[in-house]
C-alpha cells in the first residue's frame, strides 16, 4: 500500500492535492491513502477562525469545498491540529467530512483495507500538549481548550492493538529539534505520547505542528516530523504491506521533489 503522509496545511486544500498529484506523477504510482497530521484547516464558517489563523493563514479553502460537497481526489484520513473548528468536528456523527475525507477522533483507530484483504490500522492523537488540560477528561474541555489532547484519549489509544501507523499532531516527548525557531535547541515535552508509542509499538509515527522536517526515534519507534504545506518535506511517501510487514520511505515532496529511497 502506497501512503502519502502530509504535514500541516492550514486550509490550503487546493495546494495540498495539487502537490499530492504532482508527487504521484513524479513517483509514477497512485497513492492509496493520504494521512494528515492535523491543522488541516477545518473552518466551515470562515468567521469562526481563531485569532492565530486570522492573523496568519486565514480560513483557507475548506468552506468552499464543503459548500460544493467536492470529493477529495485521494482518500484522506486526518486528525485534528490546534487550529480547527473543534465544536463542529465534535458535533459530527459521521467520520466522512467530505466524500473521501475522513476524520479520526483522538484515541481512535481506522483500518485501511489492502488489496490482499489485510488491514493497515492507523491510530491518532490530535491537538497539542497543554499541561493544565492534560489530566482533565476530554469531555470536560470547552472552546479553545479542545486544541489540547488529554490523558484519557492517550490511554484509549494505548489500549489498541495491531496499530501499524500512529498520527500525532504534536511531537512525542523526547523528540529533539537541534535548530528550532530562533536557532536554539528544543526538546518536545508533549507528555504521554512517548509512553503511548512504547505501549502500541507501531511501525512508524508521523507528526506535524512544529513545521519542521525531522527524523527521530522515540521508544524504539521511528518518528517522522513533517513540514508545513509548500515547504520541503511536507509530503512523505511510504510503502507498507501489513501490520507486521516491512515498510520503507519511497520519497518526499513539498516545494521541490527529492527521491530519498
Amino acid at each position: 500500500m502506497l501512503i502519502c503522509a502530509a504535514g500541516d496545511i492550514h486550509g490550503a486544500m487546493d495546494r495540498l492535492y495539487a502537490d499530492v498529484l504532482d508527487f504521484e506523477a513524479h513517483l509514477g504510482r497512485r497513492f492509496d491513502w493520504v494521512l494528515h497530521v492535523g491543522d488541516f484547516g477545518i473552518w466551515p464558517d470562515p468567521a469562526r477562525v481563531d485569532r492565530a489563523t486570522r492573523k496568519h493563514e486565514g480560513a483557507g479553502d475548506f468552506s468552499i469545498w464543503l459548500q460544493a460537497r467536492r470529493p477529495v481526489p485521494r482518500r484522506t484520513l486526518f486528525i485534528k491540529g490546534n487550529h480547527e473548528d473543534f465544536d463542529w468536528l465534535d458535533a459530527r456523527h459521521d467520520r466522512e467530512v467530505l466524500p473521501g475525507l475522513f476524520f479520526l477522533p483522538n484515541g481512535r483507530t481506522f483500518d485501511l483495507a489492502t488489496a490482499h484483504g489485510r488491514a493497515i490500522r492507523v491510530g491518532g492523537v490530535g491537538g497539542c500538549y497543554g499541561p493544565s488540560d492534560y489530566a482533565r477528561r476530554s469531555q470536560g474541555l470547552r472552546g479553545y481548550a479542545k486544541r489540547h489532547y488529554t490523558h484519557d484519549e492517550v490511554q484509549r489509544l494505548s489500549a489498541a492493538d495491531r496499530v501499524a501507523i500512529v498520527l500525532t499532531h504534536d511531537a512525542p516527548a523526547g523528540v529533539r529539534f537541534p535548530r528550532y525557531h530562533g536557532g536554539r535547541e528544543f526538546v518536545s515535552e508533549a507528555k504521554g505520547l512517548d509512553a503511548m508509542l512504547a505501549r502500541v509499538s507501531p511501525s512508524v509515527c508521523f507528526f506535524g505542528h512544529h513545521h519542521t522536517r525531522i527524523d527521530a526515534e522515540v521508544a524504539g519507534v521511528r518518528c517522522i516530523g513533517l513540514n508545513k504545506v509548500a515547504h520541503p518535506g511536507n509530503l512523505v511517501a511510504i510503502d507498507i504491506e501489513s501490520r507486521l510487514g516491512d515498510w520503507w520511505v519511497v520519497g518526499e515532496w513539498g516545494g521541490y521533489a527529492s527521491d530519498i529511497a
